[in-house]
């Protein structure tokens, strides 16, 4: 390649980056659109241009370039997925909203040879789709080809320590450091596919927590964080309660927060083990848990948040459950073996807690 054909390409780039630019912005915003969907499974959608030293570089080491718009990366996007079955997702949809350059795409996957670990990730080359590029606002874009790269979180794990280490060719390493990059390639390949079981795991257990308490059969509903999360959402008593709280102190009730760990903890410790049994001390104690969550928080003379949500009314009827102990040696106990097994809290403290834990119960049933 002459000087002047590579001049000439950095000349174009120079007089093409506010459309570049234009490239950038408008392609990002189509695929956050077109991935909303699987918004819960996609980790981050990142972009950049290619900058002019990269470009420079490139088209040395190639030189096989005339023009600026045969360098089919010169911006560049990735989408990196949580899951690795999403990828194939995230593709289906690539290929159906944006015009691919077979030729020039490469699915790293099946490139890799079966007895070998390594580098795995989609790469596309697209443009915009002939309706799109019509539009008036895409005409100056319509022109450039873009990559697309899809890839897993641990799959971009594995490329990025693989490029900070600097060996991208599989032979370029001596061999025993060739042999450990199988092996760590391998691994990761392991946990993408087990976090995707582990995923699916967690679903049909959601699933199953449905259909028990569907069925009405609460007793066989086991407290964990995915069942009181159903429990808080599907049980009117959790709302009634939590709003009666909120209206006598005048703090607005948050709904559909996710449930803290925290939460669980506290009805565990206190002595639950199942939905069934929240349910029925819920109905029993339901008067009492108002009582003393508004004293509670009115002798505190302050809200951290501003507000409060749905686990208030459990996390007080755990509080109500110890006071039932009738004793603080009892609960400080309790407290001691489940609250804090890790030894976080004093004697003090427990000696506090399990004081005023008493002291409001008995001020609410005196």
């Amino acid at each position: 390649m002459t000087n002047n054909v590579q001049n000439n390409i950095l000349n174009e780039y120079d007089n093409s980056l506010i459309i570049l630019d234009k490239l950038e912005i408008k392609i990002k915003e189509l695929l956050k659109d077109f991935l909303e969907p699987n918004k819960a499974n996609i980790h981050t959608i990142s972009s950049r241009i290619k900058s002019k030293d990269s470009l420079s570089k490139k088209i040395e080491r190639k030189n096989k370039y005339s023009y600026l718009r045969d360098i089919t990366d010169i911006v560049g996007f990735r989408v990196i997925t949580l899951y690795y079955d999403t990828v194939d997702e995230v593709a289906k949809i690539i290929e159906s909203e944006f015009k691919i350059d077979e030729q020039n795409s490469n699915d790293k996957r099946k490139a890799l040879e079966p007895n070998r670990f390594g580098y795995l990730s989609l790469h596309y080359v697209a443009s915009l789709s002939e309706i799109r590029g019509q539009l008036p606002e895409n005409t100056l874009v319509s022109d450039f080809r873009f990559e697309i790269q899809i890839r897993s979180i641990l799959q971009h794990t594995w490329a990025e320590i693989e490029h900070d280490l600097g060996y991208k060719s599989k032979n370029s390493p001596p061999q025993p450091i060739q042999r450990r990059f199988s092996r760590l390639a391998a691994l990761l390949e392991v946990a993408d596919e087990e976090f995707k079981h582990l995923r699916n795991a967690i679903e049909e257990y959601k699933i199953q927590v449905e259909d028990s308490m569907n069925q009405n059969n609460l007793n066989n509903v086991i407290i964990d964080i995915e069942s009181i999360k159903e429990f808080i959402q599907r049980e009117p008593l959790v709302k009634q309660i939590s709003q009666a709280i909120s209206n006598k102190i005048k703090l607005p009730l948050l709904e559909n927060q996710k449930v803290e760990s925290d939460t669980i903890e506290y009805l565990l410790y206190s002595g639950y083990s199942t939905i069934g049994e929240i349910k029925r001390d819920l109905e029993q104690y339901r008067d009492q848990i108002i009582k003393f969550t508004v004293l509670w928080i009115n002798e505190s003379g302050r809200n951290n948040f501003g507000f409060i949500t749905c686990e208030v009314a459990l996390i007080r009827l755990s509080y109500i459950k110890l006071a039932l102990i009738g004793n603080a040696p009892d609960i400080i106990e309790r407290l001691r073996l489940k609250l804090f097994p890790i030894n976080i809290g004093t004697e003090e403290q427990f000696k506090q807690l399990a004081a005023r834990i008493l002291k409001t119960y008995k001020e609410i049933n005196p």
